[in-house]
């Protein structure tokens, strides 16, 4: 009989192969590329939220200026979130053992291999070019990625990944029509976090947050698509997860930045929120977030 040690392991162990699904090639591949520098792996930090957040042609500048300049280098870093929650004495995230290691013996109050993030230019221009459907800028770095060691399979599931910002593409309304939002926000490591309950009224979510000792952080966090396939979400504080309830059962996906709790208020990335309300556009300018019409 499997323990629940055992399949702790396990659990931890499919993460460290696979949680960087948005921005590391699929099943987790390891590539021997050179560590990008402070200022590289600033720059693919900005660039990995701008794809995140649907904004890819910011993500290709971005990410271009580093091939340009280093090639493909490798960036790993620890979100803000991590310190928040009491992350100290982190392991380098560029030392793979280090950090599974640090996981399997409970050192910290999360899992550490769901916390690390990491991308490269060649990885990330691909998935931009996906993105955008332009398949002769997804061509260019498919072929870079083949050169780097990617199975063609790895590849392909590269084109047809689904996007975090879930979009389909559409023609983007004048501007002029968009609003700005009467909600407050934050940035943290380039990502636009809002709090979860304000967000919701104004979005027209529905939203619950109650005390849960059993749950991650103490809260059990919903969210409810107010539609007519009233989907609900559960959401968990310091885990970069989000769980689809339908018919008793959940499937999981991937939130690029987790859900924290900081004076009684929690903080969520708004672009899931932005996708979960069917907004395609959005951007921040003059301190507000403006959304373009649906």
């Amino acid at each position: 009989m499997v323990g629940l040690r055992q399949i702790g392991l396990i659990v931890v162990i499919v993460w460290f192969g696979g949680s960087m699904a948005l921005s590391s090639p699929p099943g987790g591949r390891f590539l021997s590329l050179p560590r990008a520098n402070s200022e590289a792996t600033e720059i693919l930090k900005e660039a990995y939220a701008a794809y995140v957040q649907g904004q890819y042609q910011q993500a290709i500048r971005l990410a271009l200026r580093v091939y340009e300049r280093w090639g493909d280098v490798e960036a790993r870093w620890y979100p803000k979130w991590v310190l928040r929650l009491g992350g100290k004495n982190l392991p380098d995230p560029h030392d793979r053992g280090a950090v599974l290691g640090a996981t399997i013996e409970g050192k910290f109050p999360f899992p550490l291999t769901m916390a690390v993030k990491s991308t490269f230019p060649s990885y990330l221009l691909a998935r931009c070019y996906a993105a955008l459907k332009d398949t002769k800028g997804f061509v260019q770095w498919a072929k870079r990625l083949r050169g780097l060691g990617f199975e063609q399979d790895d590849i392909t599931r590269t084109y047809l990944l689904p996007h975090p910002s879930g979009e389909k593409l559409s023609v983007m309304p004048p501007k002029e029509a968009w609003r700005p939002l009467p909600l407050k926000f934050r940035e943290e490591d380039y990502f636009i976090l809002v709090p979860l309950d304000q967000a919701c009224k104004v979005l027209g979510l529905g939203c619950s947050i109650q005390p849960n000792p059993k749950m991650a952080g103490g809260k059990e966090i919903r969210v409810t698509k107010p539609d007519a396939t009233n989907i609900v979400y559960r959401l968990f504080l310091g885990r970069p997860l989000v769980e689809r309830l339908e018919g008793g059962r959940g499937q999981t996906e991937t939130l690029a930045y987790a859900p924290y709790e900081e004076n009684e208020v929690v903080w969520v990335p708004f672009y899931w929120l932005a996708k979960q309300a069917g907004i395609r556009w959005w951007e921040v300018r003059d301190g507000k977030i403006y959304v373009a019409p649906k």
